[in-house]
């Protein structure tokens, strides 16, 4: 009776941990390929990025307001900052050097003395309204969420929505 009662018990651990073993597999597969399309356009940057005077690549971004847009941001081979944009969905590239617009650093700054109370979670580099912009992305006190848009150009706000 014993031994029936722990062969039973020792099945019911083996299928439980199948089934464990199968919802994890399927997570993994699930994750993998939602993650696919953000991998592939990073690769299609870095090869649209050896097209242009940056030879090296120190971070990516990835915008969607009304235009998905996949940027990168690096330096020349003299050692300058340069920044790239490509969007996808219209087959266009669009490359910057640091004189032709404002800097991250610039954007939290000015993010920061503007709104003191919000805690920066990231920044990226995008398309918005048909131009360059940085996206600032922050946090309320009270947990809510803080978005600014400002032109790449000259770090003008666009757009700022809040408390959501």
């Amino acid at each position: 009776m014993l031994n029936e009662r722990v062969k039973n018990v020792l099945q019911y651990l083996a299928w439980l941990v199948f089934f464990l073993f199968l919802l994890y597999a399927g997570t993994v597969a699930v994750v993998a390929k939602a993650a696919k399309p953000y991998s592939q356009q990073k690769e299609k940057v870095a090869k649209l990025v050896k097209q242009t005077s940056m030879k090296q690549i120190d971070k990516y971004y990835h915008l969607s307001w009304s235009v998905k847009s996949y940027s990168a941001s690096g330096k020349t081979s003299k050692g300058k900052a340069a920044y790239f944009i490509y969007l996808p969905g219209k087959h266009k590239a669009y490359y910057y050097s640091a004189s032709d617009g404002v800097s991250e650093s610039t954007v939290k700054s000015s993010f920061q003395k503007s709104y003191p109370k919000k805690a920066i979670k990231e920044v990226n580099l995008g398309w918005y309204q048909k131009q360059a912009v940085w996206e600032v992305t922050a946090v309320n006190a009270d947990g809510s969420y803080c978005y600014a848009i400002y032109k790449f150009k000259d770090g003008q706000l666009l757009s700022l929505v809040d408390k959501l």
